[in-house]
């Protein structure tokens, strides 16, 4: 009796498998779309696809050993009045749905950044097929140029860009990667301020990018590159910092895991790697007036050294460690200095204003966040040299 129950399940979920679904799609039915881009503004938008195609990852094309003859995505844009209607578009020439699952990137073109990107925000908190997750670049030209361009030595463009702005999290922390979910909390806080990663074009024959040949060459005379941070207030671009002031703005951030601090002075050079990171930045009131109160514990290793002194000296790397803190000092008045010029809180101190003293909160928000121009800093910086490597003393001295 038991066995013939068994049985009977057995079949009746083998039932469930097999049963069809009439609203099914087949996969070769869609398009698989990763990554977007978005030119123009309100009341005039064209959106741009850039689709996986199958056949050419399989058959060792885009840059294989074999050669490249096929790029493995083919990209085109739509035009319309609204965003959703550029996607409607989409089905009077193209012969595939498309399917935004494996989107993971959306390049926003300059020029719409600069006019406002509420329509775009909007479309991505109502539309299920659209990912909050997706990462998010401003582009310094138009969107849909970008998505035209291959990046070698990856066959697929928006999977390089989503592991380039990652590595550069993992390693540099110069403009760390941003999520629509995360840009429109931060533009939507008290702060109403978010930075976004910026990329360009460089190099001499940037149509080049446009063609599988640049597979079969050594070295492209062009090439995308993440070239800075797009500050937008609210829904609209306003500003924009280079990599000095972002990394800076990323201490203050506490969003640094890897990077590389150089100290310089005159003759002596020392490059230290910054392995782990805490940052503490806390707004205090001084009567009616704020200070920035910045803590900072950070722990590295000494990746070289120009000067003659003896590394194990106890002396010598304390001495080590006070260049490298004062190098992060630099670094955060850099990207702080940078913040109050353009009067964008990028660092969230309205937030932490509202939540420590609310009823002050109701009487500035108002005027903020120019008040950040009338802030001072104070910042006390930790570093632990956990590492001075494995030579004594400097190469340099060994060569006498």
């Amino acid at each position: 009796m038991v066995r013939q129950l068994r049985v009977s399940y057995v079949l009746f979920i083998a039932g469930l498998l097999l049963t069809g679904c009439v609203d099914r799609t087949e996969l070769n039915e869609l398009a698989i779309t990763t990554a977007t881009g978005i030119d123009g503004h309100k009341g005039d938008w064209i959106n741009t696809y850039q689709i996986i195609i199958p056949s050419a990852m399989t058959t060792g094309s885009g840059g294989s050993s074999t050669g490249a003859s096929q790029s493995a995505v083919h990209t085109f844009s739509t035009h319309g009045k609204t965003l959703r209607e550029t996607v409607t578009k989409s089905s009077l020439e193209y012969p595939r749905k498309l399917y935004f699952a494996q989107n993971n990137i959306l390049v926003i073109g300059k020029k719409a950044a600069e006019q406002g990107i509420e329509e775009i925000i909007d479309i991505y908190l109502r539309n299920l097929d659209s990912r909050e997750t997706v990462k998010v670049f401003i582009a310094n030209g138009e969107a849909r140029d970008f998505l035209k361009k291959l990046v070698p030595p990856e066959k697929i463009p928006g999977q390089a860009l989503e592991k380039i702005i990652e590595r550069d999290s993992k390693l540099g922390s110069i403009y760390p990667a941003i999520s629509m979910y995360e840009f429109i909390s931060k533009i939507s806080s008290d702060s109403g301020a978010a930075g976004v990663p910026e990329i360009s074009l460089e190099g001499s024959e940037p149509e080049k990018l446009n063609s599988v040949d640049v597979f079969k060459e050594t070295s492209a005379k062009s090439k995308l590159k993440l070239s800075g941070l797009s500050i937008f207030q609210k829904d609209k671009r306003v500003g924009f910092l280079n990599e000095k002031e972002s990394i800076g703005v990323s201490w203050l951030n506490n969003q640094i895991k890897n990077t590389t601090v150089n100290y310089v002075d005159g003759n002596v050079t020392s490059a230290f790697l910054i392995r782990k990171a805490k940052i503490k930045a806390t707004p205090i009131k001084n009567l009616n007036h704020y200070y920035l109160n910045v803590d900072v514990k950070a722990t590295g290793d000494l990746l070289s050294a120009s000067s003659q002194r003896e590394m194990k000296n106890m002396q010598s790397t304390h001495q080590l460690q006070m260049q490298a803190a004062e190098t992060i000092k630099s670094q955060i008045q850099e990207g702080w200095k940078a913040l109050q010029q353009k009067n964008i809180d990028l660092i969230g101190i309205g937030n932490k204003i509202h939540h420590k003293y609310p009823k002050d909160w109701k009487k500035i928000k108002e005027t903020w966040p120019g008040e950040l121009a009338n802030m001072d800093i104070k910042i006390d910086v930790k570093m632990k040299l956990a590492r001075p490597g494995l030579f004594e003393k400097s190469f340099n001295e060994l060569l006498k």
